[in-house]
């Protein structure tokens, strides 16, 4: 189950580098990863596939996270339902209802993407929280915490940075690689700290 965390978290990061690279004037810095998957979008269809086969990366991801639990109060299973969520909504959800084109009128399918995904994050930032009242990360709880702060910081620079056009709050691609990063380490580190031996 490690391994298929792995290939969701780093393969989240190197899929839209290699789809960047067949989007003319796609940047990394500036653009969103949803931006690969607009209607006009050379890479539309890879990029609702590789969306909606994340989904089901980060659905099993949680089940092997919730199996690898001793215990199983309220938090656990928040924590589990917590990447579930995500897969669901920034994964599958995101992936069959494209983003709309950055200048394009919103339209229905804009919507629900935006709305799942954004539920999505929002759901999966909150983990490192429930991760302090775990019993089996007891000795992660100041890497958590960190990355609590960090995650809920670069999301809210990611939010603004989506109305900014100039400057490094204006750089959204920056901002939300950075905040997947934040949300995406306490997952692996987690759960190889609840690994049996």
């Amino acid at each position: 189950m490690l391994l298929i965390g792995l290939i969701a978290t780093v393969g989240d990061f190197v899929v839209p580098i290699i789809l960047g690279k067949r989007y003319p004037n796609y940047s990394h810095l500036r653009d969103v990863i949803s931006e690969l998957g607009t209607r006009g979008s050379p890479v539309r269809k890879q990029t609702s596939a590789w969306l909606i086969l994340l989904g089901i990366l980060f659905i099993c991801f949680g089940i092997g996270q919730g199996l690898q639990f001793v215990n199983h109060t309220w938090l656990h299973w928040l924590y589990v339902w917590g990447i579930m969520a995500f897969g669901i909504g920034a994964g599958i959800l995101a992936g069959i209802y494209p983003e709309d084109a950055s200048g394009m009128e919103e339209t229905v399918s804009g919507k629900i993407h935006g709305i799942c995904a954004g539920l999505g994050f929002t759901i999966l930032i909150l983990n490192p929280l429930w991760a302090l009242g775990i019993d089996e990360l007891n000795g992660l709880k100041e890497f958590n915490a960190c990355l609590f702060f960090a995650a809920v910081i670069t999301f809210i620079l990611f939010v603004v940075s989506k109305k900014k056009e100039e400057g490094i709050l204006g750089m959204s691609g920056f901002w939300q690689r950075l905040n997947l990063l934040a949300v995406y380490c306490p997952l692996v580190v987690n759960f190889i700290a609840t690994k049996p031996p």
